[in-house]
């Protein structure tokens, strides 16, 4: 019988999808993002440096699952995007950082500059 093996199957995927690691499993710093052209400012999203030396990037995670790649650069934001068709602009909004790409910003409070 076929039948009875569907809520199985069911089952199996949706306690996979309950076991995935939250993205503060991957540590890294706590960032205020508006994702897709939100108006609101949560602390939801982390920045993980991933790599060292010259092949370091980093990568700001979103809790949907979704990501943006970054690279270190002269900007405001001390980030560009590293491989992505959209590009990252950044501005200073007091003592804040702005970082955007696309409809997804981020907002962090500006480290001192040596």
């Amino acid at each position: 019988m076929v039948f009875p093996r569907i809520p199985l199957l069911l089952l199996v995927a949706l306690s996979a999808c309950e076991q995935a690691p939250g993205i503060e499993s991957e540590g890294g710093k706590v960032v205020s993002c508006a994702l897709s052209g939100a108006t609101d400012f949560s602390s939801e999203c982390r920045l993980v440096e991933k790599g060292e030396g010259r092949t370091a990037y980093f990568v700001m995670r979103h809790t949907d699952g979704g990501f943006r790649k970054l690279a270190l650069a002269e900007t405001p934001a001390g980030f560009v995007e590293f491989d992505g068709s959209q590009s990252a602009e950044s501005w200073r909004e007091g003592e804040m950082v702005v970082l955007q790409i696309g409809a997804d910003r981020y907002r962090w409070k500006e480290t001192g500059r040596e």
